[in-house]
């Protein structure tokens, strides 16, 4: 285990709780993700400051205040905007974040509750509900989700000395991967530098 989460919300773990596990997770050489400001403003941005969260996701209730707060510390802001679809709740404020240098990622928040796989449809909501721009989506669904969990340096990105971990996708154009409100086809799936996936069949 390399990371320690907590859900920072009411009823659930308060601020001082969430605070008081996120601390003992940290001095026992833990990085932090949590969820926090789904439902109630739960003042999430000013814990990610005093403590220096690696990164936090929801942040639906997110103010100014807060997100000047990340923005200070480097947290990642994860967003998870099927969730925000599902449970009808106001835009987590992705633009603010954009525009005060906060990194965003996407996730599809895949539980009972959003029982969604789907990273194109993430990406559209994305753009659609929070106003993104399909290569900040993009970015958001790839590098920085690859670094909300440290997997930067080797996954997120197409590089030399990088995780050859690939889909090849059959669509006119990239932004096809998330105008479209269903998944491209896969034409190959490329794990670890090798063919598994061909021309939509199982390589042996």
């Amino acid at each position: 285990m390399k990371r320690s989460d907590v859900f920072c919300e009411k009823g659930v773990f308060e601020y001082n709780d969430t605070k008081t596990i996120l601390q003992a997770g940290k001095d026992a050489g833990l990085k932090i993700n949590f969820h926090g400001d789904e439902l109630h403003p739960m003042n999430s941005g000013a814990l990610c400051n005093c403590l220096q969260a690696h990164a936090a996701s929801h942040l639906e209730m997110l103010d100014s205040a807060n997100v000047q707060a990340m923005a200070e510390v480097g947290t990642i802001a994860v967003l998870l905007p099927t969730t925000m679809y599902i449970l009808k709740l106001p835009s987590p404020p992705a633009r603010e974040l954009i525009s005060t240098n906060v990194a965003v990622a996407l996730g599809s928040d895949y539980n009972p509750n959003a029982h969604c796989l789907s990273m194109p449809l993430t990406m559209h909501m994305a753009c659609c509900l929070m106003k993104m721009t399909m290569k900040e989506a993009l970015v958001g669904a790839t590098i920085n989700a690859a670094a909300s969990v440290d997997r930067a340096d080797t996954h997120g990105s197409i590089e030399v000395g990088k995780h050859a971990d690939l889909l090849v996708l059959d669509a006119p154009q990239w932004e096809h991967l998330i105008y479209e409100m269903v998944d491209p086809p896969i034409q190959h799936v490329v794990k670890n530098g090798r063919f598994v996936v061909s021309d939509g069949r199982f390589v042996a």
